[in-house]
């Protein structure tokens, strides 16, 4: 016999976070691989190929540590990572002024969704507090069910 209570709802800023990031992670992919098509048009002919493979190389690794920051963001360590997260994609703007600009977009989104996920927790905490008070309140004859 399976529990068929309704499971709580995930925090928002949960649920924003491993967005952000999980995104991110397909960004970083694609950031890498423009990086190895641009080396073989020619186009960064400037920098060595130590250079470029390192870029490539770091925009897989970066892919893998943004989606397993996804997976961690419930944990306290878990924001923090995601911060860090957020440097390469800029530092990477070094080489492909693009990726700087993709990376600055996504710290926007990534201090939006600490913001405004944090927000509508503590709405959601301040609405069950005030439902909870209102089934407690004496007089209330309040049923079981919570109908009066």
């Amino acid at each position: 016999m399976s529990d068929t209570r309704p499971r709580g709802q995930r925090p928002a800023t949960l649920v924003f976070t491993q967005t952000v990031l999980a995104l991110q992670a397909f960004v970083a992919l694609f950031s890498a691989l423009t990086v190895f098509g641009l080396a073989k048009a020619g186009t960064l002919s400037d920098h060595s190929y130590g250079v470029i493979l390192g870029l490539l190389l770091g925009g897989f690794a970066l892919m893998v540590l943004l989606l397993l920051a996804s997976g961690v963001q419930q944990r306290p360590w878990g924001r923090w990572l995601g911060w860090l997260l957020q440097v390469p994609m800029l530092v990477a703007g070094i080489v492909v002024p693009a990726i700087a600009a993709l990376g600055a977009v996504f710290l926007v989104l990534w201090i939006t969704a600490l913001r405004l996920g944090g927000r509508i927790d503590r709405e959601r905490a301040e609405r069950a507090d005030v439902a909870a008070a209102t089934m407690t309140e004496p007089g209330g004859d309040v049923t079981e069910g919570g109908q009066a």
